[in-house]
């Protein structure tokens, strides 16, 4: 057993692990694991917000044989796609099995941990050497930004794992075709549980098409895309059924109503920062006149569509303030720390965690510039940032860079130990652009 174990993890290296190394890693891992448990104590007695408070409905009422349905956001219960359907799936599994106590669900997500500190050593090992992987997974271990949502009640806590698992199959080997189905199908699983992951393609075709060319690249992504749309039909038809309107995962895309409208836009002090309930969508959410799920999505949509082409120049201004500023954290701390409150978090471990970050972000940069001759990883990372920054301009903030804090923290540690041996030249066998 001890053996077959031994080489799974070399075949997960993709390299001979050393007993000390697979020591460091265990060691990770227990560390990792214990700082998850007493962060859940200490926070016990936290109460849910923001996303929180519907994750908690949706998974209560799947406890109880009611799945997918909401009372959002009338108050009225009714079948709905409002949220991706696993991660309240997940909830409500743990809500059946241990009653409605979301401090079980919050513990039965510590696990969780090891695995994303595994992939992080993972994704380390393949792309650089054994001293970065084994520096990352404590790294990942110990940096609040990498667990904080994964141990409250946020779709990032699947998300982030499987995020990871998408970027070992992309970035770590040269594309073939069966890796861009197993790509294909591992995006469409994270999509139904966070839609916004669908940035992870812009990586993807970036990368496979410097490593086959274009046309290689092209068709190699065109055919992930169509394996993700296979893993998700089975939820859109689901939903056309009872929605009787075609909505692909969620009806989450029709936040962008909270952005791009005039009070956000000349706001002074949070400038085009998503607003539940601007002036012009306030009459929709009316529970005097509750509309279908498919009619509000659309008539929120138009509002949004409007006020951008009456607009125009509001979209690259949201680009800045939320698809730079707010997912990169690059503003003045105490905005980053208005958000604590409305997300459930803890104010003291979100500060300890950006000050981290504060040092990771530009260490990965340094290790993306010591990386430079290998094209198709600093091209195809660029692009998942470039994608994620697009994704997320609509709507943002620091939780919704969580999946890619391991991603961060990697890097960095590439820019401060080296890339090793060879590949800083870009040697390698994913590693010279074609």
């Amino acid at each position: 057993m001890r053996s077959r174990l031994e080489h799974l993890l070399t075949q997960a290296a993709d390299g001979q692990v050393s007993r000390r190394e697979r020591r460091l890693l265990l060691a990770a891992i227990a560390l990792g694991l214990a700082v998850r448990l007493v962060y859940v104590i200490a926070t016990h007695h936290y109460t849910l917000a923001g996303d929180e408070l519907e994750y908690d409905s949706e998974g209560w009422l799947i406890a109880q044989g009611h799945f997918f349905y909401t009372y959002l956001p009338y108050g009225i219960l009714h079948d709905s796609a409002w949220k991706p359907p696993l991660y309240p799936l997940w909830v409500g599994l743990w809500y059946a099995i241990a009653g409605h106590h979301p401090f079980a669900v919050r513990l039965a997500q510590v696990p969780l941990g090891a695995v994303t500190i595994f992939l992080s050593w993972v994704l380390a090992r393949r792309l650089f050497c054994a001293r970065v992987a084994t520096v990352a997974a404590l790294v990942v271990a110990l940096y609040p930004l990498a667990f904080q949502y994964e141990e409250l009640l946020y779709s990032e806590s699947l998300a982030t794992p499987l995020t990871i698992l998408a970027l070992i199959v992309i970035l770590t080997r040269p594309p073939t075709w069966r890796r861009a189905l197993a790509c294909g199908a591992l995006i469409g699983v994270t999509l139904l549980v966070r839609t916004s992951d669908v940035f992870l393609f812009a990586g993807a075709i970036v990368a496979w098409s410097l490593a086959t060319g274009w046309r290689g690249g092209i068709a190699l992504t065109a055919l992930a895309v169509l394996t993700c749309v296979l893993v998700v039909a089975p939820w859109t038809v689901r939903n056309a059924i009872v929605e009787h309107g075609f909505v692909p995962v969620a009806i989450d895309d029709a936040a962008a109503y909270g952005t791009f409208n005039a009070q956000a836009a000349h706001d002074p002090v949070w400038p085009y920062a998503w607003r539940p309930e601007p002036p012009d969508a306030v009459r929709l959410f009316s529970p005097q006149h509750p509309l279908s799920d498919i009619t509000l999505h659309s008539r929120l949509l138009h509002l949004a569509t409007t006020y951008i082409d009456a607009h125009p120049t509001s979209v690259p201004a949201a680009f800045f303030w939320n698809g730079l500023s707010r997912l990169w954290d690059i503003r003045h701390r105490a905005r980053s720390l208005d958000e604590v409150h409305f997300e459930g978090r803890s104010r003291f471990v979100t500060n300890v965690g950006l000050d981290i970050y504060d040092v990771l972000l530009p260490l990965a940069l340094i290790g993306l510039w010591r990386a430079r001759r290998r094209r198709a990883l600093v091209l195809g990372v660029l692009a998942v940032a470039l994608g994620a920054s697009i994704v997320f301009t609509a709507d943002s903030g620091t939780r919704y860079r969580a999946p890619l804090e391991p991603l961060i923290a990697v890097l960095a540690c590439a820019g401060v130990l080296g890339a090793g041996p060879g590949q800083e030249r870009g040697e390698g066998p994913y590693a010279p652009a074609t």
